[in-house]
């Protein structure tokens, strides 16, 4: 059931806090807070949002306006459920708490034990477990056991992923007591298939079987489902019979698994969930598969990820800013499906069967790219790109596109060329794979070393050598990566063959997906640019001298309107963008890429632009025939080893409805980067045939410099979207 799941039941606490927050103010404002409130939260501002219905609850609470309570409770469990992705907005709630719990009487123990089991689920750290512990006897003492269950099986599963299923079992000991004292029914029931979930979480931590575990969770979800059916509760059903399906999966009982799941998906079916559907459906393609019904396995598959692109943007809510979560809680659904269709296409290499296993495990990769740049962006429009989308199949002659997938036992790559897909499989698992990126990252940016080398060659081997011959056969002189994982955030260029870096022999371009951009040439001579940049010291960063040189030679050579210093404000950029056709944007400062959005920003003279807002500024745009062509962002740097971060240096030209964008993985010398980027658009308006060529000559051009040579001063730039 997992945090979305249990999210229902524990949303309704963020109403009853406010019970313990009247003030002085006049009853008749608490429509207009309401109001203004859901005004806030249109603009995405949750936090604002949130705090002004806790007032506006109070006031309304104070009024007994039963109709106007109800509709400020729906809102408030809204708001909460979009919250939950938003990590800064969870921590101003939990601030907001904190001080709520001061204000509350201790007497009040129900309000008090509310508020510490919502202070739990915002703050996802060892502290949160006292606040769950808290609620819990707060809620016995208050006479209240669902509340108190739901904090205890909340306290037991933050422990089981501690690493403490000792004490998490004992919680669940406790658990059992106030479940016991609960009336049958459908809340009862489903407590219960959360208190199954909770004491399987037990077995895993526990790294060993349990049959006392098994059989507690076998009760529970027997018991749920026996109070379901009595209730007409046929979601809490579907779960209960799911769940246990699991359970018996875990077991070793595949063919009893599968008759609970199929049942599971009878009762989601008929109840439109398709939340639960996509994990029975999943379920189902697991159970397959370890039967050797390959052919069934596919088909349920197929069906988990229909039933997940219907509720992808409640996805996301759900899981969104845990980091990898996201990526933990449906990815395995994508992978597991690709990993079948390669297993087939390898079986079957050389037969048209082959190469449609390839294009469907492509294309489910596809998917889950798609999805994790929503997620990182909190936005389910990211997807579909203002930039005229469409796939680049069939490719140009002399392209090649490198897919490379990271599996747990082996590194599956992909090749598309413009006669289909190729497929190679490299014996080194995806963690291996992750490490030495890692690795390489590192070492690349220790400039005075040529340790790197030994991680190059490495990934060089692993990543391209398989498919050389067939490179060279086709005479490819582009090779685009659409990277996974930790190859995000890498540089591809600096990878060695031992005598040449791959940047010598090929023009090379990142997408985070093949159907996320158009390939268009860049006529330069016909650009309008927009140059902006900071050479003075602001805001505690320091100054940046040769970006007055970089803007300098750009401008000569291709003209534009220049803002520098203190005419680069935010305000002024939104409105040069409204005012022009700009189809080159070029930002030559301080800026970072995190691994939560909200956190990534450029530095402007009088603030931080935020990448919501750049978006807004680019996608001007939109309303007139061509977007904008290429977004450069020079000087900034992404979280060392975090691809997470790299997913949004990745994505931006995406968010920012840009055909493309050219940025640094890291913060590069300033004479040195100023220099590149130069080169880079020296070399566009003389006649390179594209923007990734353009970048290889700036580059080598780099690279035969002695002052220059390393490659931790020109690999880190990386022309991502369209490279043409």
């Amino acid at each position: 059931m997992g945090r979305a799941s249990l999210l229902p039941c524990l949303l309704t606490e963020f109403a009853i806090l406010a019970a313990g927050m009247v003030r002085a103010e006049d009853p008749t404002t608490a429509d207009q807070l309401a109001r203004q409130a859901e005004a806030h939260r249109a603009e995405g501002k949750l936090e604002q949002s949130f705090n002004e219905l806790l007032r506006a609850r109070a006031l309304a609470e104070k009024s007994s306006d039963p109709g106007l309570l109800s509709a400020i409770d729906a809102a408030l469990a809204d708001v909460g459920s979009a919250g939950e992705f938003d990590g800064r907005a969870r921590e101003g709630w939990a601030r907001a708490l904190d001080r709520l719990l001061a204000e509350i009487d201790p007497g009040q123990e129900r309000t008090r034990a509310a508020a510490l089991n919502t202070l739990g689920r915002l703050r996802d750290t060892p502290d949160s477990v006292d606040a769950f512990r808290q609620s819990a006897v707060l809620a016995r003492r208050a006479g209240d056991p669902a509340l108190a269950a739901t904090a205890g099986i909340n306290a037991a599963r933050r422990l089981a992923a501690m690493g403490a299923p000792a004490q998490a079992e004992a919680a669940l000991t406790e658990v059992e007591r106030d479940l016991a004292a609960l009336e049958d029914g459908g809340a009862k029931a489903f407590l219960l298939v959360a208190q199954g979930i909770a004491l399987m979480d037990v077995q895993a931590a526990a790294r060993q079987s349990r049959g006392s575990l098994a059989r507690r969770s076998h009760d529970c979800f027997v018991k749920a489902a026996e109070l379901a059916r009595a209730a007409g509760d046929r979601r809490t059903l579907s779960a209960a019979r799911g769940y246990l399906g699991t359970l018996y999966e875990r077991m070793g009982r595949p063919d009893d698994a599968l008759v609970l799941t199929r049942e599971a998906s009878f009762w989601a079916q008929e109840r439109m969930a398709a939340d639960l559907l996509f994990r029975w459906h999943w379920q189902a393609g697991r159970l397959h598969r370890s039967q050797g019904r390959t052919a069934d396995a596919l088909m349920a598959y197929d069906a988990a990820t229909a039933a997940i692109r219907r509720i992808r943007s409640d996805l996301l809510r759900a899981y969104g800013g845990y980091g990898s979560l996201f990526r933990e809680a449906i990815g395995p659904v994508y992978l597991e499906s690709a990993d079948l269709r390669l297993r087939q296409a390898s079986a079957l290499r050389g037969t048209p069967q082959a190469q449609r296993h390839l294009v469907a495990a492509r294309d489910a990769l596809e998917q889950l790219k798609a999805a994790e740049l929503e997620d990182y962006f909190q936005d389910d429009c990211v997807a579909a790109l203002k930039a005229k989308v469409q796939t680049i199949d069939p490719l140009a002659p002399g392209t090649a596109v490198l897919y490379p997938i990271l599996l747990p036992d082996r590194l599956e790559l992909l090749l598309s060329l413009s006669d289909g897909l190729h497929q190679a499989t490299v014996p080194v698992g995806g963690a291996e794979v992750g490490a030495v990126a890692a690795s390489f990252r590192r070492q690349l940016e220790q400039r005075t070393s040529s340790r790197f080398l030994g991680d190059a060659r490495r990934l060089y081997d692993w990543l391209v050598r398989p498919f050389t011959p067939l490179l060279e056969a086709r005479k490819a002189d582009t090779l685009v990566l659409v990277p996974d994982g930790p190859l995000r955030s890498i540089p591809m260029a600096a990878l060695h063959d031992g005598k040449r870096f791959l940047v010598e022999r090929y023009a090379l371009a990142v997408t985070p997906g093949l159907s996320l951009m158009e390939p268009k040439p860049l006529t330069v001579q016909q650009a309008e640019l927009l140059l902006a940049g900071l050479t003075e010291s602001v805001q505690g960063f320091p100054a940046l001298p040769f970006v007055e040189s970089e803007i300098k030679t750009i401008h000569g050579a291709l003209g534009g309107t220049v803002l520098e210093n203190r005419s680069f404000v935010i305000e002024r950029v939104g409105r040069e963008l409204n005012a022009a056709p700009y189809s080159i944007v070029h930002i030559a400062s301080h800026g970072k890429f995190e691994p939560e959005a909200s956190d990534s920003y450029i530095l402007a003279y009088d603030g931080r632009l935020s990448m919501d807002q750049l978006e807004r500024f680019v996608k001007l745009s939109q309303y007139r025939e061509e977007p904008v062509e290429l977004l450069t962002l020079s000087a900034c740097q992404t979280a060392a080893g975090d691809d997470r971060a790299a997913l949004g240096l990745a994505g931006v030209a995406i968010k920012a409805g840009a055909r493309s964008a050219l940025a640094s993985l890291w913060f590069i010398n300033d004479q040195a980067s100023s220099q590149l980027i130069a080169d880079f658009y020296r070399r566009l308006a003389t006649g390179a045939p594209g923007k990734a060529e353009a970048l290889r000559q700036a580059q080598i051009s780099m690279l035969t410099d002695v002052r220059y040579q390393h490659p931790g001063y020109w690999a880190a730039f990386l022309l991502i979207g369209n490279w043409r």
